[in-house]
């Protein structure tokens, strides 16, 4: 017989996993719901004085003064194949690779932390087709899983070649 202090059984361990989990802020543009990691996101801020600046290309809106620096403010929604607004209702300020812009967005939905496995790479159909000037998918990095529908991760770094301030 077994003794009950050596029995396997009686010494049962859970172990659980916890999933690594990224943070993610999402926005909408256009009535399409697109995401940076937080890592790049400054801050968001309400819409102020724009300065435009001549001999820009047409999705450089222009430049703000924030607290002491100059931020050069652009419209994704050209490289998006999107229409371009009249106006934007919030400014998202990223910081990547030395550089700081504002990316115009209609408005800020949520800052929220997401499991991994909901990050999912684009189909490989629309990861193929990343050549052509109509085509949103070449700037877009992978699709957000969420409960209430799908969120697009922004791919900076091809977002950033497409919008050149000059």
């Amino acid at each position: 017989m077994a003794d009950i202090d050596t029995d396997v059984t009686a010494q049962v361990v859970q172990h659980a996993t916890a999933e690594e989990e990224v943070r993610i802020c999402l926005f909408s543009i256009s009535g399409d719901t697109y995401a940076v990691t937080v890592d790049i996101l400054a801050e968001i801020i309400i819409p102020q004085k724009i300065f435009p600046v001549p001999t820009t290309p047409s999705h450089v809106i222009g430049i703000i003064n924030l607290r002491g620096n100059i931020v050069p403010i652009v419209d994704i929604r050209p490289a998006l194949s999107l229409p371009v607004a009249a106006g934007a209702n919030q400014i998202a300020i990223i910081r990547y690779n030395q550089m700081t812009l504002g990316i115009l967005v209609d408005s800020v939905a949520e800052v929220i932390s997401m499991p991994l496995s909901s990050v999912l790479p684009l189909p490989a159909e629309v990861a193929a087709q990343d050549t052509g000037a109509k085509n949103r998918s070449r700037y877009l990095k992978a699709i957000i899983q969420r409960q209430n529908g799908v969120a697009a991760l922004l791919n900076i770094d091809r977002l950033l070649e497409a919008v050149r301030l000059t």
